[in-house]
């Protein structure tokens, strides 16, 4: 469970690092690079802002589906073998991220704003990025195996 534990304090750390980071930087738009931008944006639905401002009571339910997905996710980690950890603790360390933000602010900061001309991805963070990758690869490695 070693590696569980320290891919998901890797990126919980990189999470609550840059969100600090962004929180406390005085703007609230950087053009980065011209399809890159930072943004404050504050995320009360799911992945992307989905579910957001369509249920009001999504977001309270969120603080207690969130804990237990992420303990499920621990349960698995414990009996699969070593890159399955890895993953499932990417997983975890970005769920942890977000589960802790909206515990604090009610809302997921969300910063990074991918964009074609005025085509905008939805912002999103570290932490999404993280559970989406990881979930990815976890899916990817899984399905095909005997």
């Amino acid at each position: 469970m070693k590696l569980f534990y320290l891919f998901a304090l890797i990126i919980f750390l990189f999470d609550q690092i840059t969100k600090y980071l962004i929180l406390r930087w005085d703007y609230t738009f950087l053009e980065i690079t011209p399809f890159l931008n930072l943004v404050k944006i504050w995320n009360k639905g799911v992945a992307f802002g989905l579910m957001g401002e369509t249920f009001k009571a999504f977001s309270t339910l969120l603080l207690f589906l969130i804990p237990l997905i992420l303990f499920f996710v621990y349960l698995y980690a414990k009996k699969t073998d070593k890159i399955n950890k890895i993953l499932l603790g990417i997983i975890f360390g970005g769920g942890l991220g977000n589960w802790l933000d909206r515990i604090r602010y009610g809302a997921v900061l969300d910063f990074i704003d991918f964009h074609y001309q005025n085509y905008h991805w939805p912002a999103f963070n570290i932490a999404d990025v993280a559970i989406t990758i990881g979930l990815i690869l976890f899916i990817l490695r899984n399905a095909f195996k005997n």
